[in-house]
């Protein structure tokens, strides 16, 4: 009988290794990767460029939560379980994304044998069906080899040359939701993330004109431009100020000329209370 092709996701080790233990005992799945950040899965699946049956997501994890994970994973599974220490507490934030099922840790042999006959049972729903949709990805060069990305691949990406002789690492793919802001530096636009530490992530660069950042980000309206070289993502904003806002303990100045669309779209976000 073929196996059931399926990837895990959990930024604990020791939980990872246990889930596999089962299914691996289970002899009903074929482990396609196991990995500790979600971007690490989402990585594996552009260059696989393949499905699989299920995945099997951990929530509550550092770089993305398992919430977040499933609109950026969705599409490349037929069916997406949460695997949690919070089955109860998550049961409702479960349903509102339509996940295919919802796994206690540690995960039980009987409790996996009655969700495959389930999902089995189960026909998938067309993403349209589900309404869900996906969340856009930017491709960035260049990861810096001091960044918590990078240290959390044990390997790191493979390297390639640069078309001006410079060593750079492989594009990586990373959802616009997790950059907090952007900022212009000489020829190229650095992209940060935000951590729980309230620390800065360079998630990567690009050789790109700010306009062009314009017309990627202008029909997003979690993004808004601060002044020339700068962008920031609302949803990262923890305090208002009259001459800009902090994103994280960093603070951003707003240009004059800006001002005015800042303030409007932080009323449109309802952030504007943040004073």
């Amino acid at each position: 009988m073929s196996k059931f092709p399926v990837v895990i996701i959990d930024d604990l080790y020791g939980a990872l290794e246990d889930t596999a233990a089962v299914l691996e005992e289970l002899g009903l799945f074929q482990i396609k990767g196991k990995f500790t950040s979600v971007r690490d899965a989402e990585v594996y699946f552009f260059k696989k460029d393949e499905k699989v049956y299920i995945i099997f997501c951990d929530i509550e994890m550092p770089d993305c939560s398992g919430l977040d994970a499933i609109k950026r994973l969705r599409n490349y599974c037929s069916h997406f379980v949460f695997v949690t220490g919070f089955a109860k507490e998550y049961a409702l934030d479960g349903h509102k994304v339509h996940v295919d099922g919802l796994l206690s840790k540690p995960v039980e042999a009987d409790e996996l044998l009655d969700l495959v006959k389930h999902l089995k049972s189960k026909v998938p729903t067309s993403s349209t069906d589900r309404d869900l949709k996906p969340e856009p990805t930017i491709f960035l060069d260049f990861v810096d080899p001091k960044s918590e990305l990078h240290l959390a691949r044990k390997n790191g990406p493979p390297m390639r040359k640069h078309p001006e002789n410079k060593r750079v690492y492989e594009k990586v793919p990373v959802a616009l939701a997790e950059i907090a802001y952007l900022k212009k530096t000489g020829n190229y636009i650095h992209f940060y993330a935000l951590r729980p530490n309230d620390q800065f992530v360079l998630l990567g660069v690009l050789n790109k004109r700010m306009m062009d950042m314009d017309d990627l980000l202008q029909q997003d309206p979690r993004f808004v431009r601060m002044d020339q070289s700068v962008f920031i993502n609302l949803n990262y904003v923890k305090k208002v100020g009259l001459e800009g806002v902090s994103v994280g303990s960093k603070f951003l100045s707003v240009s004059k000329s800006r001002a005015d669309e800042l303030k409007r779209r932080l009323m449109m976000m309802d952030i504007s209370h943040k004073l």
